[in-house]
């Protein structure tokens, strides 16, 4: 009996039907786990419905401030907008930091090269979560107290409890007409610049499209906003002393420290790397590109901005989509020094319901979500600048 086993063994059919049905086997048990658990904890719900709890004013938008009130689904959705706006205004800032020390790290002038190469090697070789660390309870924490403040005039407010600054505040019903009418304003101002810029270039007589696009866009807000009777109205923070002697801010917005430090960790740290990208993408371009451009007559900046900076844009754009997408799922690090964006308020949620499941697919639906949108919308650049 044996003998007969031994060689069913060594057949290398035999063998490969035993693997596969033992392999198969097992990721059906294992997906028969995971769906009953689905099934069984999914699709419970009504956790939702229930308070968040604590409050977390840490947003950059006051409107986005979880409050103890609030739904936990609302805390969740708000907990997303935090995350939305920290990655935008990161994605920003170090696109425009990496342009300006990739170009450095490209400069003849020894000591803006050198400097451009220790900025880079420096925070792209250090953790994010550090740099972080180093921001949220080092640095800022250095900053004199509120009643100690460092303020300019009634604008800015800086201490260890953040950065108050001017907002604005809604004095009647009608600010959302005002708003629409802006936007109305920049579709007509662009309209009126795309056709005159259009017809200058057909007759070569000088019809100053930006000036007459910018002035209008500028002139229909203003009236708008006049006929509105000002709708909106700046809102400038200042230090308050309450009866029981506790300082605080009243007006304008506080920018948590929390927010601050995130913000400028992502900057710098995805800064770098986006540096290298520019400065490879502008080594890419073929240096016949510069000296053509150069017997042309046009100046350095010129040669820069019209000839070399569009190349070298069609190369580092699939790059600067990588980057964006990882600063995105880089965000989440945040929770760690307090600031209330999506994984941070979801963790309190589980924490308080032990709803984990459900929380963390919301997690995952809104990271696949924004990565999407980014992709698409990189693609779509890069289709747009590509040589039809």
């Amino acid at each position: 009996m044996k003998q007969p086993l031994a060689e069913l063994w060594y057949r290398r059919r035999s063998r490969y039907l035993l693997v596969n049905t033992v392999v198969g086997v097992g990721a059906a048990a294992v997906a028969l786990y995971f769906a009953y658990s689905i099934a069984t904890n999914f699709f419970d719900f009504d956790f939702l419905f229930g308070p968040y709890g604590s409050p977390d004013r840490t947003s950059i938008v006051p409107f986005l401030n979880v409050e103890a009130s609030d739904p936990r689904w609302i805390g969740m959705l708000k907990g997303a907008g935090n995350t939305i706006s920290v990655v935008l205004f990161a994605i920003t800032a170090s696109s425009l930091l990496g342009l300006l020390v990739g170009v450095a790290r490209l400069s003849g002038n020894p000591l803006v090269n050198r400097m451009g190469l220790v900025y880079v090697e420096l925070f792209r070789n250090l953790p994010l979560l550090l740099i972080m660390f180093f921001f949220a309870f080092a640095a800022f924490r250095a900053l004199p107290r509120i009643e100690e403040e460092l303020g300019v005039g009634r604008l800015l407010y800086i201490s260890n409890r953040g950065i108050a600054i001017p907002w604005l505040q809604t004095d009647n019903q009608f600010w959302w007409v005002w708003l629409i009418a802006v936007v109305v304003a920049g579709v007509v101002g662009w309209q009126v610049r795309k056709r005159r810029d259009q017809r200058e270039a057909e007759t070569g007589e000088s019809l100053r499209p930006n000036s007459w696009g910018l002035g209008l866009f500028a002139g229909i807000a203003l009236v708008a906003y006049l006929g509105l009777l000002m709708p909106i109205r700046p809102d400038l923070p200042s230090v308050t002393v309450s009866e029981a002697g506790f300082f605080g801010y009243t007006g304008g917005n506080l920018l948590g420290l929390g927010y601050i430090s995130a913000l400028i960790s992502l900057t710098l740290y995805f800064s770098a790397f986006i540096a290298e990208i520019v400065r490879g993408s502008i080594q890419a371009v073929h240096h016949g590109q510069t000296e053509a451009s150069a017997s042309l007559g046009l100046t350095a900046y010129q040669r820069f901005t019209l000839i070399i900076l569009p190349q070298a844009l069609r190369i580092m754009i699939p790059a600067l989509n990588n980057e964006f997408q990882n600063a995105n799922k880089d965000s989440t690090l945040a929770h760690a020094i307090a600031y209330g964006e999506i994984v941070l308020i979801s963790n309190r949620i589980v924490n308080n319901s032990g709803n984990l499941l459900q929380t963390y697919a919301f997690i995952f639906v809104v990271f696949v979500t924004t990565n999407l949108i980014i992709s698409f919308i990189m693609n779509t650049i890069n289709r747009n600048v590509q040589i039809k």
